[in-house]
């Protein structure tokens, strides 16, 4: 789960991009110039003031109202013990009529990243979400993490969201996972969103057989980012070696998912998935969760997650 007016600052996406495209390619250079201008650490800035705000809007409107207005009309919501949940029609009807929706959730942004060309980005929040697991409305802290669109007006508006209970994170983020400080980014011209949105569904599905062929930890591992943050055991866990140790399992037990949505910047360096999950663990049963991936395109072009989080859903029907 936005990202330049310098001659010297454009130089330095040239000479980065230049095995892409051909300078002298005119989309290449009209792509290079206009990200040229934009400066990643002001839209961070701006991604994470937006984050906050809307826990804010919630706060004082209630979840149905305070999230409705900020969700994209294709919008995918992920609550725990439900399923997943597309569209804003269908997430307002959840939160107002179901038993199982959250009451209150409330974070602070403690990390927020960007797309190359700020359109797109992503936000992990800490805090607390409130639902009623049966003996009445229990607030619990809570990891959120969030995908989110820029509408034309400029807006922040979310894409993708999840959360579910664990932590609280009682220590900083560790240097180099949280919120980046670079101001520019590699740049990825001629991008084809609704190819890059396959290609995502591609490299999750083979994310899942990579998993079950060779167990769920080396597969967390090879396919983090090095700056990677997944929610394992109920808090934060960083890097790859860290979340491939927190996704080993049993030699018997297999984890598997089928991705099922996907989106992508049109700068072509970051999206997200969305998917629904199962664990068989040997001697404790058969789990089924949902997911939220967020992408990043690395330097040479391949994808790995760099922000992971799911919750439950109900078993299937039979």
């Amino acid at each position: 789960m936005r990202h330049l007016v310098l001659i010297a600052l454009l130089a330095s996406v040239t000479l980065a991009c230049r095995d892409s495209a051909s300078p002298t390619d005119p989309a290449f250079s009209s792509e290079a110039s206009d990200q040229a201008h934009l400066d990643l650490r002001v839209e961070r800035a701006a991604l994470a003031a937006a984050g906050n705000a809307l826990s804010g809007a919630i706060a004082q409107n209630g979840v149905t109202a305070g999230l409705d207005n900020a969700l994209t009309d294709d919008a995918i919501f992920l609550s725990p013990r439900v399923n997943l949940l597309q569209g804003r029609t269908a997430v307002a009807t959840f939160l107002s009529t179901d038993a199982l929706a959250p009451s209150a959730l409330s974070w602070s942004i403690i990390a927020a990243d960007v797309s190359n060309d700020g359109t797109e980005g992503f936000t992990w929040g800490e805090g607390s979400s409130t639902i009623d697991i049966g003996t009445g409305p229990t607030p619990r802290p809570s990891f959120f993490l969030i995908y989110w669109q820029r509408a034309d007006a400029g807006d922040w508006q979310v894409r993708a969201f999840v959360y579910n209970a664990g932590g609280p994170q009682v220590t900083p983020i560790p240097a180099g996972f949280g919120t980046p400080d670079t101001k520019h980014r590699r740049n990825f011209p001629n991008t084809d969103i609704a190819a890059q949105a396959v290609q995502i569904l591609g490299v999750d599905a083979a994310f899942s057989a990579a998993s079950v062929s060779n167990g769920s930890g080396p597969a967390f591992e090879q396919y983090a980012a090095p700056n990677a943050i997944a929610i394992g055991g109920g808090e934060f866990v960083f890097g790859p070696t860290d979340i491939g140790a927190a996704f080993t399992g049993g030699p018997n037990d297999v984890v598997s998912w089928v991705p099922l949505h996907s989106g992508a910047a049109a700068s072509g360096d970051l999206g997200f998935s969305v998917g629904e999950a199962v664990f068989v663990i040997e001697g404790a049963g058969t789990f089924y969760s949902k997911y939220l991936t967020i992408w990043q395109k690395q330097n040479t072009g391949e994808w790995r997650f760099v922000a992971d989080e799911g919750n439950s859903r109900p078993a299937p029907a039979t």
